[in-house]
């Protein structure tokens, strides 16, 4: 008989939590060939992205939880209980083995709804800091897997698993090409360094006018690799344009501007000696599994803290990358950084430090995890290897 794995995870219009919970669910049906169902909300990007990865999935009206109060605060709260009343229905059909959670507000109605029905429930925290659904939550979990060390704080200590977070196998196999390599597949000229600068799927216009400004210093010693974010691109080009207009041809062929990338994006990763980017988790992890030196721009709270701010920190205090706050984010100041990270020994400390951080095998250990404790022998060590469970 196969055993199956609720998959429960959410996105809420937001990649970040459905792909570690897609990441899993893949290595569970391939590996032990369990059985997935993934319950989302029912206005929720992962509506599109789990049918098309070949997964069921069952839907439920999942309530964002905001920590002031504004309309959508009051429609958000009102889903909740419906949602749960969907959610322990669900549950209770499925009859799962084992539920596994990656954030999000899903996360909170189907960790409930498994420990109302007896289902071990392993936890997944991507940032530093834990978000307010896995702080709801965070109690009922059987096992939590963290991606940093620095998380082991907000959890009990004898249920915590230091996993890392689900690398996309893209970029593990990424890392046999060469950045030169990498750089000529892009059409970029291999022996010049490239600085890649991204602000996330959605752009960072403050990210994106900055390096614009920056770039006649910059192309003098680097080529620039600048993904936009589609909605930016228009603008980003025509600021860009204006500021390289008076440099000669071979500068500004050193500049290439893009609206997004998403299958090159591990290319792009691997070419680039130095990468702009936010502090998202996924990111950060991406980069330690390639060793690739960053200047961090971590996105600013809306209230409150910032977990992208405290993930940056993290990066910082063990000297794996530059940080510098969206609001003292300057062309003088980024060119100045840039050109001391490259023309010192920063770049070679900078990889050396991200190996601490490095976890490729996180997929395959929060599967085996999941499968442990499904099968009741979780210990805080690693399932052996080649323990499958077959029909």
């Amino acid at each position: 008989m196969e055993r199956s794995y609720a998959n429960f995870n959410l996105g809420w219009r937001n990649w970040g939590h459905i792909y570690p919970a897609l990441a899993v669910a893949t290595h569970l049906r391939n590996t032990y060939n369990a059985d997935i169902l993934y319950l989302g909300s029912d206005d929720g990007l992962e509506t599109q992205l789990v049918p098309a990865a070949g997964f069921r999935m069952a839907t439920i009206k999942a309530g964002k939880l905001q920590r002031y109060v504004s309309v959508k605060t009051i429609k958000g709260i009102a889903r909740v209980p419906v949602g749960m009343v969907q959610a322990l229905g669900i549950v209770r059909n499925f009859h799962p083995d084992a539920t596994f959670t990656s954030g999000g507000y899903v996360a909170v109605p189907a960790g409930l709804a498994s420990r109302v029905n007896g289902v071990p429930l392993l936890l997944h925290q991507q940032d530093v800091p834990p978000n307010l659904s896995n702080k709801l939550i965070g109690p009922l979990a059987n096992r939590i897997s963290i991606a940093f060390a620095d998380s082991q704080k907000y959890f009990p200590a004898d249920k915590t698993l230091l996993l890392g977070n689900p690398i996309r196998q893209e970029i593990l196999d990424i890392r046999q090409v060469s950045p030169q390599q990498a750089r000529s597949q892009l059409g970029l000229a291999p022996e010049l360094p490239l600085i890649l600068v991204t602000g996330g799927s959605q752009g960072a216009r403050h990210l994106n006018q900055v390096v614009a400004r920056a770039l006649p210093e910059l192309l003098k010693t680097h080529q620039v690799l600048q993904i936009s974010g589609q909605k930016l691109f228009a603008e980003t080009q025509s600021l860009a344009e204006s500021t390289i207009d008076g440099l000669d041809s071979e500068l500004r062929q050193r500049y290439r501007l893009v609206p997004y990338l998403s299958d090159e994006m591990p290319l792009a990763l691997q070419a680039a000696e130095l990468v702009i980017c936010r502090a998202g988790a996924a990111t950060l992890s991406e980069l330690a599994v390639l060793e690739k030196p960053s200047i961090l721009v971590p996105l600013p709270p809306a209230i409150g803290s910032s977990p992208q701010e405290v993930n940056a920190e993290t990066f910082s205090q063990a000297q794996a990358a530059e940080v510098i706050r969206n609001d003292a984010l300057k062309p003088e100041l980024l060119i100045s950084r840039v050109q001391h990270i490259t023309n010192s020994a920063s770049l070679l400390d900078m990889a050396q430090a991200l190996k601490g951080f490095a976890r490729p095998s996180a997929t395959s250990d929060i599967a085996e995890a999941v499968v442990q404790m499904a099968q009741g022998t979780t210990t805080g060590a690693k399932a052996p290897e080649h323990k499958g469970i077959n029909a």
